[in-house]
């Protein structure tokens, strides 16, 4: 039996599902764009967090997977921007992902230790970015590929930015509660054991290295439906998604919503995802400011000052809050 929600975080969760429904009402195209993204991303950092919060494991190839359901989206979508296609799109990613997840936990679990294991697919991640770029026949290398339809989203469902909206904000809460299933789950439960001590876990009788391998296919899982859900919002897909920037922008938005909490990627992602926006809008207003050209400066200062300050992230310093009045 997985723990059952506050009764404050309940109310709390469908008061901010009001908000997001009727919030893009209000909203100009470019607002309803950046809400978007910051939803994909959400799941995208839970993929994520999956790893690094429950199972105490850092991969720096998580890119691989979010930028393959990018690339998978746009090429589906290209040959017809429709349901049914979008649909194969993501059954390509999560066979990619499956079969991708399960040749890099073989890889990395011989080499035993955290820091071996990030090396590793660190090394992984940048093999298959260079492969993107060097395949320009499919990939378009490093000018990127296109989505040749003018369309935000799929026919026949919208046409317009509203409807990626209400399509991404879909995906985040199906992709909710899907994880939040399988982190409180048995297996879940056992990776959460692993995280604290894989000795005592191992010792317990527990397949620590199956547990691993489960949770590694199920984060790349996601990400890669989060990148062909990303497609249909960016409707473009280049090398990028596929480099270790995009790794560690997961690894930044579940650090600020707060670890092993799932939750605290919704607000990491929406307030990395703002901060980027807000200083590139600021760039385009001050040129002569370069420093606004680094967003990552600033985002990487907030994280500085979350370690001293709140270490266990946004959401986690909340959920501390409300577990001790209750």
């Amino acid at each position: 039996m997985g723990k059952k929600l506050n009764p404050m975080v309940i109310v709390g969760l469908g008061l901010l599902l009001a908000v997001f429904l009727a919030l893009p009402h209000f909203l100009r195209n470019a607002q309803l764009i950046m809400m978007s993204r910051i939803f994909i991303l959400a799941v995208y950092g839970m993929s994520y967090d999956i790893l690094r919060g429950y199972t105490g494991f850092i991969n720096l190839g998580q890119a691989i997977f979010f930028g393959s359901g990018v690339y998978l989206g746009v090429i589906f979508l290209n040959i017809s921007n429709d349901l049914w296609f979008f649909l194969l799109a993501a059954a390509a990613a999560v066979v990619f992902s499956v079969i991708g997840g399960y040749v890099m936990s073989k890889i990395v679990l011989r080499t035993g230790g955290v820091v071996a294991a990030a090396m590793v697919t660190l090394a992984l991640g940048e093999i298959v970015r260079n492969i993107a770029e060097r395949w320009r026949a499919v990939t378009g290398g490093q000018d990127g590929l296109p989505l040749r339809f003018s369309r935000v989203a799929l026919d026949p469902l919208f046409s317009d930015r509203l409807g990626g909206y209400y399509f991404s904000l879909v995906f985040l809460l199906l992709m909710t509660v899907v994880l939040r299933a399988f982190v409180n789950s048995p297996t879940g439960r056992v990776m959460q054991a692993i995280r604290e001590n894989e000795q005592r876990a191992r010792f317990l009788g527990f397949d620590t290295n199956r547990c691993k391998m489960i949770a590694l296919i199920v984060s790349s899982v996601a990400a890669g439906l989060s990148g062909v859900v990303f497609a249909v919002i960016a409707r473009f897909a280049n090398t990028d998604y596929l480099s270790i920037t995009y790794t560690l922008n997961a690894l930044l938005i579940t650090l600020v919503g707060g670890t092993g909490t799932l939750y605290g990627s919704i607000i990491g992602s929406g307030l990395v995802t703002w901060i980027q926006s807000f200083l590139l809008d600021l760039n385009r207003a001050f040129p002569a400011f370069t420093l606004f050209r680094y967003p990552m400066l600033f985002i990487g200062s907030l994280y500085i000052l979350l370690v001293i300050f709140l270490p266990s992230g946004i959401w986690g310093g909340i959920r501390s809050v409300i577990n001790r009045k209750y």
